[in-house]
């Protein structure tokens, strides 16, 4: 017994020793900001931050840490007044009185959680479908993929999200073979875990409905809508009330169907949390118009770009990883397993994926989180119909982990070896795929180094520079933006040390006809990066 267990406890160790190390390594990035103050007010009885962008789960787990640790009040903050979670979280993690890394560090530590989580249910439904040896592999493969272990440190729903589908798949593929009562209320637990972390999840919960209506008992299944409205207001601190008409009304804007209006409006008549009705109203209201500006190939985008995933996933997802997943798709189709195995393995991955794909929303590989779980599960197929060709798997393992070891810490900015690794990102992709301002801390390092006294910079994000470097050793450059007054359509650099943000060499967030305002530097090669998203220039 001690023996089978030994191998996931020490890959789960490896694992936690790895994401505590890199929780400690980075910087605070951009949306962190957000969910940090979202999850301190919270705590504070007063959920009242906007964007409203994701469900009260991500807000209850970890808001607790910044009252423990007596943070400063967010409404002695820059945006209460406009209650913008983003300006009161950059501004609360600003001040260096307050030891605002140690605050960062341990509020992230509850989320380091959720990919453990994933590496070990990885190996318990691997045992159930491949064996011990196949299960242990899958579970590698998840501990070392790069965008999990990058974003499962951050305050982020993301990482959550992605355990939460894999949860309900596996409680579904449980309760699909044994539908008794005990496996239905793990079913409704992972249906309820799902609504409560993010709301492009909420169509497992009516998928988890309908399969507890099919299978059965149904007295019981017949009680999950309330015991989920029930989950939603508790979690919600029962801060609810009927939505108002003019919110009704927006429903027609943030997608729901001329023919659902009227179930709608019967169910607007029921108490809900006023939060978790703003961020439907904003997450479908987003998906319903051209979405947020992108970067894909050295252009901005806009709505929808049906190529924009299927690129993110051939340069960030790890090739050794994709030819798993490939030969497993192939495994799957030959072995013609049980349909519950096919569906909620394969249907998951589909769905999550293929939603993305048609989606209007750009701004990163982590939007498809949730499906990468059931590519990795998808390869135990292929691992189990060739398991006596050991080979192979080991030099894909060996391969995986040399990939991904040599980009940690810095998993954020992960692109594999087609383009040539995360050195040549920006050229492809941008935003959460490389650069979300996690590396000023890098930057300090590299000043202290260098034993530079000053440099120059364009760097993007919230983070406090002076956190990590002396007082007065940057010398921020003027950026263009609609209120700044009018620059030059190209900047022409004086000599000395730039240090510039993968984000603004790309341009993208930059005003319309200065997008090439960084174009020195493009047609140059830094001559040393901090991490992989701030790229540092000697001009002479």
């Amino acid at each position: 017994m001690t023996r089978r267990y030994a191998g996931i406890v020490l890959l789960l160790t490896g694992c936690a020793a790895g994401l505590v190390f890199q929780s400690r390594h980075l910087g605070l990035t951009v949306d962190e900001t957000s969910h940090f103050a979202a999850a301190y007010a919270y705590w504070l009885g007063e959920d009242v931050l906007q964007p409203a962008d994701a469900p009260p789960l991500t807000r209850a787990i970890c808001g607790w840490i910044p009252r423990l640790l007596h943070a400063p009040s967010p409404h002695d903050a820059n945006g209460w007044k406009d209650r913008d979670a983003y300006m009161i979280g950059a501004d609360i993690l600003d001040r260096p009185n307050i030891r605002a890394r140690r605050l960062l560090f341990y509020t992230r530590l509850p989320f380091l959680l959720f990919p453990l989580l994933i590496v070990f249910l990885l190996w318990h439904w691997g045992r159930q479908l491949f064996g011990e040896s196949v299960a242990l592999v899958l579970a590698a493969c998840g501990a070392l993929e790069p965008t999990i272990l990058g974003h499962g440190v951050l305050i982020n729903s993301d990482v959550p999200a992605a355990f939460g589908a894999l949860w309900f798949a596996y409680a579904a593929w449980k309760y699909w073979h044994t539908p008794d009562v005990r496996r239905l209320l793990v079913l409704v637990l992972a249906m309820m875990f799902a609504a409560l972390t993010k709301f492009t999840l909420l169509p497992l919960v009516i998928v988890g409905f309908a399969l507890a209506l099919w299978k059965g008992p149904r007295p019981p299944a017949l009680a999950i809508p309330a015991v989920l409205y029930l989950g939603i207001l508790a979690a919600s601190q029962f801060q609810a009330t009927p939505v108002p008409e003019a919110e009704i009304r927006q429903f027609r804007g943030a997608g729901v169907p001329a023919l659902a209006m009227g179930p709608a409006r019967l169910l607007a008549n029921l108490p809900w949390p006023p939060q978790f009705v703003h961020g439907l109203l904003f997450i479908g209201g987003s998906l319903q118009d051209e979405g947020f500006t992108g970067y894909m190939l050295g252009q901005k985008i806009r709505g929808r770009v049906p190529l924009y995933f299927p690129l993110a996933w051939a340069i960030k997802f790890p090739i050794p990883l994709q030819l798993l997943t490939l030969a497993g798709l192939i495994a799957l189709l030959m072995r013609r397993p049980d349909p519950a195995t096919y569906w909620l393995v394969c249907g998951p991955a589909l769905f999550f994926f293929g939603v993305a794909t048609l989606s209007n929303s750009h701004l990163g590989f982590r939007h498809v989180l949730p499906a990468l779980p059931f590519f990795i599960l998808a390869g135990g197929f292929a691992l189990a119909k060739w398991s006596p060709h050991r080979t192979i798997p080991a030099l894909l393992l060996a391969w995986l982990a040399a990939t991904s070891l040599h980009a940690y810490p810095h998993g954020i900015s992960y692109f594999n070896e087609w383009i040539g690794g995360p050195a040549n990102g920006w050229r492809y992709l941008a935003d959460s795929n490389l650069d979300w301002g996690q590396d000023l801390p890098e930057l300090g390092r590299y000043m202290e180094r260098r034993r530079l006294a000053s440099i120059k910079t364009f760097v993007f994000g919230y983070d406090n520079p002076y956190h990590y470097l002396k007082p007065g050793s940057m010398d921020p450059q003027t950026l263009p933006a609609p209120d700044t007054p009018a620059l030059p359509h190209i900047y022409s650099p004086t000599p000395g040390t730039y240090a510039v943000s993968a984000n603004f060499l790309a341009g993208y967030l930059f005003p319309p006809g200065y997008e090439d305002y960084l174009a020195y530097f493009r047609r140059h090669a830094p001559t040393a990066r901090a991490g992989y998203s701030i790229l540092i220039y000697e001009v002479k």
